[in-house]
């Protein structure tokens, strides 16, 4: 039976080992690191709650228009897709954490009807959110560019991260025709966990 499987991104390290003669290769991920942060909901929340999940993970900012619009709508299309599916979350991390307080993020969560055991919704202290934007989900340093090349670059990307925390997708989020790939691509995830536990 053919099965279509997902890549993995970010290869950290490659072993090698010769057996009989022949090398062979075993490649390390990168992981997603342990993060904590505060949600909308005014509590904290951990990689710890996002165990035995798949999430997809993107950033945005309250006061942002286009396009962190664009991308909201399209995650209320993920959000709606996975509703009766416990295993997929959605985690939105705020780039402008000094603005955007736990009571603005949840103003923003309602104003795209957020289910809150769905899709959260996270703020922090500005060092941990560029710490995980660059060595986290290993895109490139927010300080490199303007402020706004920066905001247009992070703002449009999801990022798909699976339940051992390595990535294993990254989409344009205002491109609806990649926001259906990123739902084809959960499902095939679904799939083979379901494979693997003998579902």
């Amino acid at each position: 039976m053919n099965r279509f499987s997902l890549r993995t991104y970010f290869p950290a390290t490659v072993d090698s080992t010769l057996v009989e003669g022949k090398w062979q290769y075993d490649t390390t991920y990168h992981r997603v690191p342990d993060f904590q942060f505060t949600s909308h909901a005014g509590n904290t929340f951990s990689q710890k709650n996002l165990e035995g999940k798949l999430y997809v993970a993107n950033f945005f900012y309250t006061s942002c228009q286009s396009p962190c619009v664009q991308v909201s709508t399209q995650l209320s299309r993920v959000q709606d897709a996975f509703r009766l599916q416990p295993d997929v979350r959605i985690v939105s991390f705020s780039l402008r954490p000094q603005e955007d307080y736990s009571t603005a993020l949840k103003q923003y969560a309602q104003s795209f009807r957020a289910d809150p055991s769905k899709w959260i919704f996270l703020t922090g202290e500005d060092a941990q959110i560029q710490n995980l934007v660059q060595n986290g989900y290993r895109l490139p340093s927010l300080l490199e560019d303007t402020v706004q090349a920066s905001t247009d670059r992070y703002t449009k990307q999801l990022l798909l991260v699976d339940k051992d925390k390595h990535i294993r997708g990254v989409y344009d989020g205002t491109d609806a025709t990649d926001v259906d790939r990123l739902i084809t691509e959960i499902n095939v995830l679904l799939s083979e966990y379901n494979l693997t536990n003998g579902k």
